[in-house]
């Protein structure tokens, strides 16, 4: 008899990864939710005895889902998988009532472990089992900018989880939003926010193989008196000190999001530089913005006063292409 499961995450690559990941021989039925009221709505069906859960989503959040499970006492097994990786996060699903937490991208073998340890496996996987048919995701195709979102929320994730760890406090994470913009856009874009002196943003180059671009990380001026004490500062806090704190928020930001990134597309993205800009009638624009480019933009939310800490991500137009190869190669591996 058919197992029913609930893949509910929002990214049509994550849905695709976890699928893929479900240990062969496994006789499932799949119903797919793209957001967390899909979500609970599909429980509350009885269409999942085994729920795989992201935590970032429009709609109900991973978090309002597993309250909404807890509190109707619907009867599921809730397993999370999410690039929010932050031992609060992990903490809070668990008393939520979550069984396991996965992060992203989903290991195969971790999946098949956990099934297996809370008895929800009709069949094991074996030597001499055959291999499942692949299970195709019926609720979307990816497309590229469905794939970038997914690795930079992963990427997201791990830059947050030791931003965290820094302060010692919770850093909530946005739905990453990617466009395709002309440098002409992107500099009205980058004029408007910093028009009235109120933004500081440090900008920061990136290179490897086949793929380059700059990461802009964008800071409220009216906010740094707030960060200052989540950092361990104390005194005066005059422009040395700001520059100081600015660029150590940006370079844990930037160093741990490049490095998650570029573990993804299975390359080595190296720093250059950072440079720092006051923003005040004019924008800074970065170097590599010419003609048509890939805008990523991130908002972190850092501690109990809320704080945002605003990140842009812009590859060059020749990345691009490189970036279409490698997810071609992905998405003919999911």
């Amino acid at each position: 008899m058919s197992v029913p499961i609930i893949i509910c995450d929002d990214s049509s690559v994550a849905r695709k990864q976890v699928t893929r990941a479900l240990p062969p021989g496994w006789d499932v039925e799949i119903t797919y939710a793209t957001n967390g009221r899909e979500g609970v709505e599909a429980v509350a069906a009885r269409k999942g005895d085994v729920l795989f859960l992201d935590l970032t989503m429009p709609e109900m959040d991973g978090f309002e889902v597993l309250e909404y499970i807890r509190a109707n006492d619907l009867p599921t097994v809730p397993i999370v998988i999410s690039g929010d990786i932050q031992p609060d996060s992990y903490k809070r699903v668990m008393q939520l009532g979550a069984v396991a937490f996965i992060k992203k991208p989903v290991d195969a073998e971790e999946l098949c472990k956990i099934l297996d340890d809370y008895g929800v496996l009709d069949i094991l996987t074996g030597a001499d089992i055959p291999k499942a048919p692949v299970r195709l995701d019926q609720s979307g195709t990816i497309n590229f900018s469905d794939w970038c979102q997914e690795i930079s929320n992963v990427a997201m994730g791990r830059a947050a989880d030791l931003l965290s760890k820094v302060i010692d406090d919770t850093v909530l994470l946005s739905i990453p939003k990617v466009n395709t913009l002309e440098s002409s856009d992107l500099h009205m874009m980058l004029s408007a926010a910093g028009s009235d002196g109120s933004v500081l943003a440090i900008n920061q180059g990136f290179i490897g193989r086949g793929v380059a671009g700059e990461t802009m990380i964008i800071f409220e001026r009216q906010d740094i008196g707030k960060i200052a004490p989540l950092m361990g500062h104390v005194g005066e806090l005059d422009e040395i000190a700001i520059y100081e704190l600015t660029m150590e928020v940006a370079n844990i930001l930037v160093g741990a999001f490049l490095k998650g990134f570029s573990e993804q597309l299975d390359i080595n993205l190296s720093q250059g530089h950072p440079d720092i800009y006051v923003q005040s009638g004019g924008a800074a624009m970065p170097s590599h913005a010419v003609d048509s480019i890939l805008a990523i933009e991130l908002t972190y939310t850092l501690g109990a006063d809320k704080i945002h800490c605003d990140q842009l991500v812009f590859f060059t137009q020749g990345s691009q292409q490189e970036l279409q190869l490698r997810m071609d190669y992905a998405v003919g591996n999911i």
